[in-house]
């Protein structure tokens, strides 16, 4: 099984986890056997792979699953957390989990096609308004979730920096006072997957669902910011990324200012995240400057 984890996946885990993804890699044909023998099933060829091992496998008495291994600990215990509380909502079910080694065994969407293949824009935007819309929930009054305040911190330890890569220092200045300033005014906090792009979104029989959810306590506006940053059109960018913001404007009730400001500000610190973990990606850089923008457009203040 190890033969078949792609050079990029062991490239980006070492380069995130270090010693710990080495570890896990060396003891990984034996985890995989484990987790077989334990949940009586039989796993395939992954899926592709980002961050995580992600891979399809066939139950003992025939039935579809997905089998899900997380390195991290504290994003594991994350996304079982926003599972659990979406539980009902249009997200994917966890049938059994297990903390200590990362392990989740969830639901297999059929047919499991992505929002990404949707040839109409317009629709899928419309589609994913309505999956945040049954998903996002009141934020738990107690709990251990990243918040968009560890987001701020994030981008606060990077500016301590002279710059990553292409990014100034300036702007990466600019985008942590925006933060501050949208942290410091939220009005009611929310759950929010945290992470939900044309990818995230998947067909299941008649519905749509989501999966793989971060799990994030944030302003309602934080919601819509990986759907913007993704699948950018080559072509009349800009007039279509307007149209996204106004379907989710419309459809979720949010306040255009924020949503600019955030996705401005996130994408600056989306394409630092890129840099360190030595992916840099020149899509998220192009996203700094467009909504760098659309901010400019409306004359949104962009220092306090």
């Amino acid at each position: 099984m190890s033969g078949i984890l792609p050079e990029t996946f062991i490239k980006t885990i070492k380069g995130i986890h270090g010693d710990k993804a080495s570890a896990w890699l060396e003891n990984f044909e034996q985890l995989i056997t484990d987790c077989e023998k334990r949940y009586h099933l039989k796993i395939q060829t992954p899926f592709a792979l980002s961050y995580n091992f992600v891979a399809p496998a066939i139950r003992n008495d025939g039935k579809e699953v997905v089998v899900k291994i997380v390195l991290s600990r504290h994003k594991f215990q994350a996304e079982q957390k926003a599972l659990q509380l979406m539980k009902g909502k249009s997200i994917v079910k966890v049938l059994e989990y297990e903390v200590e080694r990362g392990i989740m065994i969830l639901e297999r969407l059929d047919p499991g096609h992505t929002l990404a293949e949707l040839q109409d824009d317009e629709d899928a935007t419309q589609i994913a308004a309505n999956v945040m819309k049954k998903n996002m929930i009141p934020a738990p009054l107690h709990s251990n979730l990243p918040t968009a305040l560890d987001r701020e911190n994030s981008l606060k330890r990077i500016y301590k920096n002279n710059g990553y890569g292409p990014i100034p220092k300036e702007t990466i200045e600019e985008a942590l006072h925006i933060f501050a300033h949208l942290n410091a005014s939220i009005d009611k906090q929310y759950l929010l997957h945290g992470d939900l792009h044309h990818y995230n979104i998947l067909k299941s029989e008649e519905s749509w669902v989501a999966i793989d959810p971060k799990g994030l306590i944030g302003d309602r506006e934080y919601e819509v910011v990986q759907y913007l940053l993704n699948k950018l059109p080559e072509n009349e960018v800009e007039k279509i990324t307007e149209k996204r913001i106004d379907i989710f404007v419309e459809n979720l009730n949010l306040d255009k200012e924020r949503v600019l400001l955030r996705t401005y500000s996130h994408a600056v610190l989306a394409t630092c995240w890129t840099v360190e973990d030595g992916n840099y990606s020149e899509n998220f850089f192009r996203t700094i400057h467009l909504f760098r923008d659309l901010c400019d457009t409306y004359n949104l203040r962009r220092s306090f």
